[in-house]
């Protein structure tokens, strides 16, 4: 190798190292309370499981950490990710949300899940058991079309 490329080699690994001392702004994991999706709807079993491998880490205060989110930058990656997910829709909250709130946000989970654009590819890509089959899709569709 020439010298050059030993020497940003090098660097390139004092940097990633001296990241790993950065730490992340995990959220904290919290037990889903009364106002939470699942116990305000009295969602079934399987529907609820479904939302939750799918859907709940990134858009809940239920948050199953994987081991790779203590390396940097993966960590911030993913931290920024849930911070974005939870933006949009927080599962943990939706009791607090007004009736015409959680009609939109049924319609965009509706919408989204039809059109395959959730769980987002980038995820699924990891977490394969997150994707969801059509009849899973459909099954999930059609209940959340009931509350809507």
């Amino acid at each position: 190798m020439k010298k050059a490329t030993l020497v940003y080699l090098f660097i390139l690994i004092i940097v990633l190292v001296g990241i790993q001392f950065i730490p992340t702004n995990h959220n904290p994991n919290i037990p889903a309370g009364p106002d939470d999706f699942l116990i305000l709807n009295n969602t079934p079993v399987q529907i609820g499981k479904m939302l939750k491998t799918s859907c709940y880490n990134c858009h809940s205060e239920q948050i199953n950490y994987p081991w790779y989110s203590n390396f940097q930058p993966a960590g911030w990656l993913l931290d920024k990710h849930i911070r974005e997910g939870m933006a949009e829709l927080n599962f943990s909250e939706f009791g607090n949300l007004s009736g015409r709130m959680k009609k939109m946000k049924l319609e965009s989970m509706i919408k989204q899940i039809e059109q395959e654009k959730m769980p987002i590819p980038s995820y699924t890509l990891i977490h394969r058991e997150a994707i969801l089959s059509d009849s899973e899709r459909n099954e999930l569709t059609t209940y959340l079309k009931t509350l809507n």
